[in-house]
């Protein structure tokens, strides 16, 4: 058994150092701030708001690492949500598609539009790119392309060759549907990895499998109380936690030391769960999006779906002006009402309320300078976008209670403020994030920004196989197959 330091105490950082622990190595986690869970952190007032992640995929790839953990007891219970999403558009009132669990009023919804039958065809295109491309890309650590590209080569010829040939994101849009409506729906996935639909892989399509394959869900309490059981099954375990303490990593003449400078310990193995290009300085490539959130407390209990989308009118405008470095002029808003599923996160007659505009990085400290006027112009839009879907609603019945901006995503750690750091463009590029392996012998990366990717479950399976490495480097590797449900894949093996 051997000794290993986690620097940084998000979902991944959580995950690798639970992991180790559990496999009765010594852990100490170093964590900068006084909380855990890195964005995911929470807002508490009259009602209770998550700042970070809102919604939870694959929920059984939670589960499963709660149990490879010994911590089941802890874990919240989950709500799959019956309407997963409502998206309508600002300058087409009336207009509205509605994404539920259930395939039939999804496709009646779809039907609106003349495209129930396009949209069971697109589903059936997303199942087979998770088929081919998103299942050989979760079975195992990224250790490069070819390693990638050899999994995936193994599902087929004619599965492999579907896989590589695709396109963006916004072509299989088009290929599929006639209305600009259905097309944003589609486009907006490229959203959840921070990029651009119109530069991203249609092997984006593969989330709106999972969605609807496996539900969108809730925790009840709010992402907030999947934090707090990670950090109760870590004192359970006994890791070692040092709140408070910004820790930094090195190589001193073949040892690894790492901690707060000056107060560097010696470790056999280091797992950081911080963004891999945060060292870079600004400018020096390009960053996934950004975003700015308004946290709002609603003097009614509305009747706002959980969540709820509201695009603006020109999509392929609004991406330019991000990937220009411009915050948009007519932007798309996201809402989530947490309290339409839990009442616990809101007391009768009110609603807490998250809204959140996408953002460009920042590119350099002026970029920073100029938000102050960008918050106040997006606030206003966030407030205007709710009142104008809730017509008795009044301006004096929503309260802001606080914000968050680029400068403060940058302050927690974020390169640029960038809530992914690594931007997927390119044909590939999905298949190509920061590896997870330093150049260093045992220094290994957790997180959004590498292997899988967003997400908690994909975050948490970053942990896992960031954990999976370290072992390996710790101790001798074990036979084929043992310890990974016998030639399983995580996702599959959570979902047995």
């Amino acid at each position: 058994m051997g000794s290993v330091a986690v620097i940084g105490g998000g979902f991944g950082g959580l995950t690798a150092a639970a992991e180790l622990a559990r496999s009765g190595h010594a852990v100490t986690l170093f964590e900068g701030s006084s909380t855990l869970g890195g964005k995911a952190q929470v807002l508490h007032s009259a009602v209770t708001l998550d700042t970070g992640p809102t919604l939870l995929t694959l929920p059984e790839v939670v589960r499963s690492t709660f149990e490879r953990i010994g911590a089941s007891d802890l874990l919240p219970a989950f709500h799959r949500l019956p309407l997963q999403a409502r998206y309508t558009w600002a300058h087409q009132p009336g207009r509205t598609f509605e994404c539920f669990e259930d395939l039939a009023p999804t496709l009646a919804s779809a039907q609106a539009f003349g495209e129930a039958r396009a949209l069971e065809h697109f589903y059936a295109e997303a199942e087979g790119i998770y088929r081919s491309a998103g299942e050989p890309y979760l079975e195992a650590p990224l250790e490069g392309l070819p390693s990638f590209l050899l999994r995936a080569l193994r599902r087929g010829p004619a599965s492999f060759l579907s896989g590589m040939q695709l396109g963006t994101l916004d072509a299989l849009a088009y290929r599929h549907f006639r209305s600009p409506e259905l097309r944003q729906f589609v486009n907006r996935f490229a959203t959840y990895v921070g990029a651009s639909p119109y530069q991203a892989s249609a092997a984006f399509a593969m989330i709106a499998h999972l969605e609807r394959a496996e539900g969108v869900h809730h925790v009840q309490g709010g992402m907030g109380a999947l934090v707090r059981a990670l950090h109760q099954a870590l004192e359970r375990l006994g890791v070692d936690l040092r709140f408070g303490q910004r820790a930094r990593w090195e190589s001193r003449r073949r040892e690894l030391v790492a901690g707060p400078k000056g107060g560097e310990e010696v470790f056999d193995a280091v797992v950081v769960n911080a963004d891999s290009l945060a060292d870079e300085p600004l400018g020096t490539r390009e960053l996934a999006m950004s975003g700015y959130v308004a946290l709002l407390e609603v003097d009614r209990r509305l009747p706002l779906a959980h969540h709820h989308v509201v695009f603006g009118g020109d999509y392929p405008r609004e991406f330019g002006e991000l990937f220009s470095g411009e915050v948009p002029s007519d932007p798309s808003v996201y809402f989530c009402h947490p309290a339409a599923t839990d009442e616990t996160m809101a007391p009768a007659g009110k609603s807490g309320v998250l809204a959140m505009v996408n953002a460009p990085a920042l590119r350099s400290e002026a970029d920073a300078l100029r938000w102050p006027e960008h918050a106040a112009r997006l606030r206003e839009r966030c407030l205007k976008t709710l009142l104008s879907l809730h017509p008795a609603l009044r301006r004096a019945e929503v309260k802001v209670l606080g914000e968050r901006t680029p400068v403060d995503l940058a302050a927690r750690g974020a390169p640029g403020g960038s809530i992914y750091g690594f931007l997927p463009h390119g044909r590939l590029a999905a298949f190509e994030r920061p590896p997870m392996r330093s150049k260093t012998p045992g220094v290994f990366f957790a997180g959004g920004s590498t292997h899988p990717g967003g997400g908690v479950p994909m975050v948490m399976l970053s942990g896992r196989f960031a954990a999976q490495l370290a072992q390996e480097h710790l101790l001798p590797l074990p036979s084929r197959g043992e310890g990974r449900g016998e030639g399983r894949t995580p996702v599959e093996e959570a979902l047995r």
